[in-house]
């Protein structure tokens, strides 16, 4: 009878600890692969690998590799040559040759080769040093050359390129989504709405720290817009003052020193407010008080 009650006791504690001993299984599994998800070595984490059922939905999905790879030829070698794996370490946007978009893409290729974006790409070679935002930006790392798609809206263009040049300029993505144009453009999907391509260009990338290159900006939605539009400040951000011109540091130091002024002016005015309601609750309670005595 007690070895009965034991093997029943064993079996039933053997019951309970079986959830405690699935999470720890599971727990140990996490472990696992988190370390190996960590470990930079990984082929599948490679910025190498195309996917091709997402490629043959993209724009370029037409497009043999051979189109833009050429012969798949590097240094006299097949590429990629199967007995060196080194290569999988290498920055695919850094080491491709992006003339070869210009076959099909020559006028945004020109247009490219015009703005601040390819002025910092001649300096970066120059000096061997990349900028305070990193690598200068090439087509690649403004344009997904194996996923992108095509024929989509002006609305859902512009929300991935809003994302795409923050992820260089962080700064003028939070104050363009805090002004009327982000507001109207991303938030609300009004198509008509100014984009950062709408100010900049899409390709040229104007910095519209010249005054008229600002004032030909706003023209193109403001018909009507007068000289003094240009001193209008989209991209409030105090962040790397020392590189913005003497009258866009004058104009921002103006608009925050306001927006100071403007905060306490408001604090002050509640502070007022909720102390002269709370006094005037304590003198009717202090007349309520004495009425009763």
């Amino acid at each position: 009878m007690q070895t009965g009650k034991i093997r029943k006791k064993t079996i039933w504690q053997t019951i309970r600890m079986g959830p405690l001993l699935t999470t720890g299984c599971f727990f140990l599994l996490f472990l696992w692969g988190a370390c190996a998800w960590g470990k930079t070595d990984v082929p599948s984490l490679s910025t190498w690998f195309v996917d091709m059922n997402q490629y043959a939905a993209s724009a370029h999905g037409t497009l043999t590799c051979e189109d833009c790879h050429g012969t798949m030829m590097d240094k006299g070698k097949i590429h990629p040559d199967p007995d060196t794996a080194d290569f999988l370490k290498t920055q695919t946007k850094r080491d491709f040759d992006y003339q070869a978009c210009q076959k099909c893409h020559k006028t945004a290729y020109t247009r490219f080769l015009q703005g601040e974006h390819a002025k910092a790409a001649v300096k970066e070679k120059t000096t061997g040093k990349a900028s305070e935002t990193g690598f200068a930006p090439t087509c690649g790392d403004c344009h997904s050359a194996h996923y992108a798609r095509s024929h989509l809206s002006r609305s859902q263009t512009g929300k991935m390129m809003t994302e795409s040049c923050g992820s260089c300029h962080p700064e003028q993505k939070k104050t363009f989504l805090a002004n009327y144009h982000g507001k109207a453009a991303v938030n609300l999907g009004y198509d008509k709405a100014a984009f950062c391509t709408d100010c900049h260009g899409a390709h040229t990338t104007l910095s519209l720290k010249d005054k008229e290159a600002a004032l030909n900006a706003c023209l193109r939605c403001h018909k009507d817009a007068p000289p003094e539009f240009a001193n209008i400040i989209i991209h409030d951000s105090t962040k790397d003052l020392d590189l913005k011109n003497d009258t866009k540091k004058s104009g921002l130091r103006w608009v925050h020193w306001l927006g100071t002024m403007s905060f306490v002016f408001v604090v002050v005015v509640l502070v007022f407010f909720y102390t002269h309601t709370g006094l005037l609750m304590l003198r009717k309670l202090h007349e309520k008080l004495r009425r009763h005595k």
